[in-house]
């Protein structure tokens, strides 16, 4: 069972920490024992290595001093000053090579494990976006959904979680040279942590707060960007005939412009730390010599802690400008955590569609003072619906722009609920239910079309096409001559959204797709709104053909579209006006 528990919306990195832990699952918080365990396991390396360091600047001025160390491990005797130097070398190097290895397999199995958690969070927040409620499909611009999946899901793993894994990682190495460097001289020691502090202060108090910001500006341009571009190639025949190129350019220019100015800036903020940490090494070294001279430290001792100083330098520095960037992701990407959170916690916290196992559909479908009204409105766009359609019947549904007639068949389709009576199947089965979807054959006025070819736009989604039930579709949507006459028949490319198909042949498409599983109800949803008269005529031949033997429900404009229903509703201001045959209305009329 999912946690829904509230979390904070602070924008700071711990709350950020705390919402990505919260979107985690169990065996993905384990995941990160394991990020946590090699972290740990490097460091321990990181202390070997800048130890044999120390070692090895200490023998290289005086050979004697590797006798001791190399009788620890078991080798004695007569050795020469080159001999011990050799042995000293050889550990220094197998060591470095074992750290090194160590370390990439640490990155390995970070990104591993972090691409692994984004893969599965993002089709679980898809399947998420699924199984919403269809009216809260209807109050969003579907830009934000793409940007959600594909940008802030994306950079909340890329730049959230995986700057915390280095954060991670290279604060425990860090911490660990701070430590070895302490050992060897407290007071170098406390110097280079009260630099660093200071410079850390500095960076946190000064810098991090700015990155927010940008990171900020450049979700919300990203997000007006796609919009930008989704208009502008969806509606690109309009604004070529309307002369509007420049309007949508300059619309797209706006934010383009921002989003790359936020995207400079923030790359070359990122460079300053460097060059400042840099600088703070050769002033710490020249400072660490005149400590250890005023110390009186002998040559040799120097030399030693000289050396693992340089080497936990010339360590840290690298590593220190790491979390300093890192910790700039982190904090520019904390709006993107912020958004996926929000998004993920506010779609389906309830179940909106029921599994009916033993669902049937015999006798009729009945409305009973049906209510509706759509998210952020104060209207009914349905009051008191009153409503039984017989199995086997052919209804009609006409009325004005606005009279409810989409609504009300959205609610048949148990795509919408009701806030006020209910739809039942046999006044017993749920339309809110996926075994009622698989009963519904669906025609909408807008057919969606995918780019790629008319048998998988029949299929639609079918990852093995059934050649049986593909061609008998075509045949009872009358597509088998317009397929024939196509040079690569029904494999040919119908383009983005059917452009390369005119509106009769789109509708057949969509008549076969409703066909291909063979559904008891039909919904024609202003299928015919679009057409020319004649098409129209030959595309009503097709429907009356394939609505033989199955429950019918057709929405039109125009009441001639429905002669041949058998009862027509007549909806008015959200209301069933009247219910009459299609002679009955004629004469009214």
């Amino acid at each position: 069972m999912e946690n829904t528990k509230k979390v904070s919306s602070a924008p700071s990195i711990l709350s950020a920490i705390q919402k990505l832990r919260f979107l985690l699952t169990k065996e993905e918080k384990v995941k990160w024992l394991g990020i946590v365990g090699f972290a740990l396991f490097s460091s321990f390396f990181e202390i070997i290595t800048a130890s044999l360091v120390v070692i090895f600047a200490q023998v290289l001025n005086q050979p004697e001093f590797g006798i001791k160390y190399l009788s620890m491990v078991g080798l004695e005797g007569n050795l020469s000053p080159g001999r011990v130097v050799f042995y000293i070398a050889i550990a220094v190097g197998g060591v470095y090579l074992v750290k090194n290895l160590v370390a990439a397999a640490e990155a390995f199995y970070q990104n591993f494990s972090i691409q692994k958690m984004s893969y599965h969070f993002k089709n679980k927040l898809l399947y998420r976006y699924a199984e919403a409620d269809y009216a809260f499909y209807l109050t969003r611009n579907s830009s934000l959904g793409l940007a959600v999946v594909g940008g802030d899901s994306e950079l909340m793993f890329s730049g959230g979680m995986m700057s915390i894994a280095i954060i991670l990682s290279e604060s425990t190495i860090f911490l660990c040279l701070i430590g070895m460097i302490i050992f060897m001289n407290p007071s170098l020691a406390f110097m280079i942590f009260a630099i660093g502090a200071t410079f850390g202060f500095t960076m946190v108090k000064g810098l991090l707060p700015q990155f927010y910001k940008w990171g900020q500006r450049l979700q919300e341009a990203s997000l007006f960007c796609s919009q930008n571009l989704l208009q502008f190639f969806h509606g690109f025949k309009e604004i070529v005939l309307l002369g509007k190129r420049e309007a949508f350019i300059d619309a797209y220019r706006h934010y383009s412009h921002k989003k790359s100015r936020v995207q400079a800036l923030q790359t070359a903020t990122n460079v300053l730390p460097r060059l400042v940490i840099e600088t703070l090494f050769v002033g710490i070294f020249v400072l660490a010599i005149a400590i250890l001279c005023f110390d009186h430290e002998s040559p040799v001792q120097m030399i030693g802690i000289l050396g693992g100083y340089l080497y936990a330098g010339f360590r840290l520095m690298p590593g220190l400008n790491r979390i300093i960037n890192q910790l700039n992701i982190l904090k520019s990407s904390i709006s993107s955590v912020d958004r996926v959170c929000n998004e993920y916690t506010s779609i389906a916290v309830k179940k909106t569609y029921e599994d009916v196992p033993n669902f049937k559909f015999d006798e009729l479908i009945n409305l009973t003072n049906v209510s509706f009204r759509y998210l952020n409105t104060e209207k009914d766009a349905l009051q008191n619906i009153f409503l039984d359609i017989k199995k086997g019947e052919c209804i009609g549904i006409i009325g004005e722009t606005g009279s409810g007639k989409s609504t009300l068949v959205d609610i048949i389709l148990g795509l919408l609920k009701p806030y006020h009576g209910q739809v039942l199947i046999d006044n017993k089965f749920t339309v809110s239910s996926y075994q009622w979807h698989q009963k519904i054959g669906y025609v909408p006025q807008s057919v969606y079309l995918i780019d790629d070819a008319i048998e998988a736009n029949i299929a639609f989604g079918e990852k093995e096409i059934d050649k049986i039930k593909l061609n008998a579709a075509i045949d009872a949507a009358q597509l088998r001559k317009f397929i024939n006459n196509l040079p690569q028949g029904s494999k040919t490319i119908v383009g983005e959204r059917g452009i390369r198909l005119s509106g009769g042949e789109r509708q057949r498409i969509a008549i076969a797709r409703a066909l291909y599983r063979n559904p008891e109800v039909l919904i024609f949803d202003e299928a015919t709104s679009a057409l020319d008269n004649e098409t129209e005529a030959r595309l009503m031949k097709t429907i009356q053909a394939v609505s033989k033997n199955r429950t019918v429900i057709m929405i039109a404009h125009r009441l001639t579209t429905l002669k041949e229903c058998d009862r027509i509703v007549m909806m008015k201001q959200g209301q069933v006006n009247q219910i009459a045959s299609y002679e009955n209305l004629q004469k009214i009329r």
